[in-house]
């Protein structure tokens, strides 16, 4: 059959291409990329919907150079058929959108030229390989979620964190109007989960989703290009922040609400995406700039009514963290760590130049003052406790 002048607006009998629940060989130049592709998170999102933009963003994160070097090389292998759906009269690939990415880069030079990607000297019998893919035709695209869900969540070609999330709630959403719906856990099961990390990332999913349909955050406004979702849903997994949001603890044998958050504390939900993601359009910076150890800074501060109150109104986490710990804690934290680093300059004292340092006279000085000053203070405290101890 000849499929060059087959348009999108055209009419296809694909029942005559590839039968339902039945495996063929197709044309690749029928098959086409998900763009729905819960790969494409946030930042990994192609700038439109077009080949030569899918292809580009899969050669930027997903390895492509690589299996375009491999199929270059032993031409294409067909042992693993793509998952097809037919979705507006058109053959769309489910499963298999990297395999799908390189065999175009490798049939179409400009393409390729386009994405950076170089592959070996094409023979006509690699060539030939790939013209026709073996396919297996789902009838609808949930006949295919588990196997997609198994083999992304747990399998070689893992998604990151917020791919498996979007992939479980788009699942757990399909089950609303079901006679016999699923539940998360049961999702989460058979997609291969053991460790209740799919709830999770579910939960956080939702509240991300609940932040974005009300303008309190929107993820295109966040101030890094990259998206680490991974900070909302391990936030959530600490009371302090659930506390902090007014949310019940996520129970993982019940589905999250998917309006986690009551509006009350909307304006808490807009400091907690700040604090994460930043603002591009506020040129605010977020205060995790890494997960550890700033997230847990951050725990520590909503433990404290002042510090978080800090936090809010500054941004500023190390000025939270100062006010949200006492000055107790402060003060042993400070003595250890100046006790430290004397030790260090004591071990390296033969480094010291009178010629070229004779400034750190002036500085030693001023320490031994200090010292001197904080040595009175708590030797006169501790003979002052010891006295009313004995009385």
């Amino acid at each position: 059959m000849d499929f060059t002048s087959f348009e999108d607006g055209d009419s296809m009998d694909w029942d005559k291409i590839v039968g339902v629940r039945k495996t063929e060989l197709v044309d690749v130049k029928l098959l086409n990329f998900d763009t729905n592709n819960p790969r494409f998170t946030p930042d990994k999102r192609p700038f439109e919907d077009t080949d030569r933009a899918i292809v580009l963003e899969l050669a930027r994160t997903a390895d492509l150079a690589e299996l375009v070097q491999s199929i270059g090389t032993s031409g294409y292998i067909n042992i693993e058929p793509l998952v097809v759906v037919v979705r507006d009269n058109k053959l769309v690939v489910l499963e298999g959108n990297r395999r799908l990415g390189a065999l175009k880069a490798l049939r179409d030079e400009e393409l390729a030229r386009h994405a950076k990607l170089s592959s070996p000297e094409l023979t006509d019998e690699v060539r030939a390989t790939m013209d026709n893919i073996l396919v297996y035709r789902v009838e609808k695209e949930e006949d295919a979620r588990e196997l997609i869900g198994f083999k992304h969540i747990n399998g070689p070609q893992a998604w990151d964190a917020f791919a498996k999330a979007t992939f479980a709630a788009r699942w757990l959403d399909s089950q609303v109007n079901q006679k016999e719906p699923l539940q998360l856990n049961e999702i989460a099961n058979r997609m291969g989960d053991k460790h209740a990390t799919i709830h999770r990332m579910v939960t956080a999913y939702y509240v991300l989703m609940q932040a974005e349909r009300h303008d309190i955050f929107h993820m295109d406004d966040r101030y890094k290009r990259a998206f680490s979702f991974s900070h909302l849903y391990t936030g959530l997994s600490y009371s302090e922040f659930t506390d902090y949001l007014g949310m019940p603890r996520p129970q993982r044998d019940e589905d999250p609400s998917r309006d986690p958050v009551a509006p009350n504390y909307f304006d808490k939900l807009r400091y907690v995406m700040t604090w994460l993601y930043g603002s591009k359009d506020r040129e605010i910076q977020p205060v995790v700039r890494s997960q550890n150890p700033d997230l847990g800074r951050v725990r520590d501060v909503l433990r404290s009514k002042s510090g978080t109150k800090v936090l809010e109104q500054s941004s500023h986490l190390e000025d939270a963290l100062i006010t949200a710990t006492p000055k107790d804690l402060r003060f042993s934290k400070h003595i250890v760590e100046a006790n430290g680093q004397l030790r260090l300059a004591l071990e390296t004292l033969d480094g010291f130049d009178p010629e070229t340092q004779s400034e750190l006279q002036e500085i030693v000085t001023s320490a031994l003052k200090r010292v001197q000053v904080i040595k009175a203070t708590v030797d006169g405290q501790m003979h002052a406790f010891e006295q009313s101890s004995e009385d």
